[in-house]
């Protein structure tokens, strides 16, 4: 079935109210905008394999993938967290961060979400390597207070401005955990990444638009943490290393859902596999309201699966 899915059927899913639509990741009805340099490949030189971000991080891409994102290769305060100051950190206010966005036009029938890549943990680990991260916990806590303070001060401000362009929802990028196990202690998190993000999200709140948090790996210790935030949504929920049954238990009603569909299924172009996991994900996390199916990346799916996703969905739309 080919239309466009409502994006008030998706709103009302965020907002976790029983009865709503069953949305899809594959067709679901959003605009994701990005300020410049909230990607690292904004600030490449032509044709360059290796080159500095405007945080002073160097990258390295080598693969003509364009879909393949470059690797960070030198952290500009790694071992140096007494130099904050002489750093040469970006400026939020900056005109040209959103000067292509400046004449933005996005269709009514999209929800417009404005994005924060590599926010707080993640732009912290960028900046001093991950290693002197975790190690700095112990040596030199107060210098991460004043680092995490910053970034969240830079994001604080970049919200301020996607609230003026009149955004609907916000998608925070910051990957808290492996496939394992969480990056660091809950009790770390809580600490250092914990207020700023609180803060941003009441800034959305205040100004009525929701909030996605994409966090890959293992984030079932923080969920109750989320929920605290005020999350609206968590994506992707990869469900080789999250407890989903307690996830769905403890956010039933209060935060929505999102993925949970393995990927690695639907790259294999298995169609009957895609549908059985399409059923259970749906049964395990959407008999409640406030879940939006879809796979835990997004890349381009073979036809067939994609298809095969897509009819499941319709089946519990459009039940006969």
């Amino acid at each position: 079935m080919s239309y466009l899915f409502p994006k008030e059927e998706l709103i009302a899913t965020l907002r976790c109210r029983q009865g709503a639509l069953l949305p899809c990741k594959l067709d679901w009805p959003v605009c994701k905008i990005c300020y410049w340099s909230g990607d690292p490949g904004d600030a490449r030189p032509a044709g360059a394999h290796e080159w500095k971000d405007t945080w002073g991080v160097t990258w390295r891409k080598e693969s003509p993938d364009p879909t393949m994102m470059p690797f960070p290769v030198a952290h500009p305060l790694h071992g140096r967290l007494n130099i904050l100051d002489r750093h040469p950190w970006p400026n939020p206010e900056d005109p040209h961060l959103f000067a292509d966005l400046a004449n933005l036009r996005h269709p009514d029938h999209q929800l417009l979400i404005g994005e924060h890549r590599f926010a707080l943990y993640e732009r912290a680990w960028l900046l001093t390597g991950m290693r002197h991260l975790a190690e700095s916990v112990d040596d030199d806590p107060e210098g991460l207070d004043d680092l995490f303070a910053r970034i969240g001060a830079f994001e604080s401000a970049i919200a301020r401005r996607y609230i003026r362009m009149g955004v609907e929802a916000a998608w925070i990028v910051d990957d808290y955990g492996t496939s394992s196990m969480a990056n660091f202690t809950p009790e770390t998190w809580r600490r250092y990444v914990k207020p700023h993000l609180r803060k941003i999200v009441e800034q959305y709140h205040e100004a009525g638009a929701l909030v996605f948090l994409h966090s890959w790996g293992n984030v079932t210790p923080l969920i109750d943490d989320f929920l605290g935030v005020g999350i609206d949504a968590i994506d992707p929920l990869q469900p080789d290393c999250n407890r989903l049954d307690y996830i769905r238990r403890q956010t039933a009603g209060r935060m929505c859902l999102c993925g949970g569909v393995a990927s690695s299924v639907m790259l294999a172009d298995n169609a009957e596999r895609t549908r059985e996991d399409t059923h259970l994900r749906i049964q395990e996390l959407g008999a409640q309201g406030g879940y939006i199916v879809g796979p835990e990346d997004d890349w381009e799916y073979p036809p067939l699966a994609h298809q095969a996703m897509l009819s499941v969905v319709d089946h519990y739309r459009y039940p006969e």
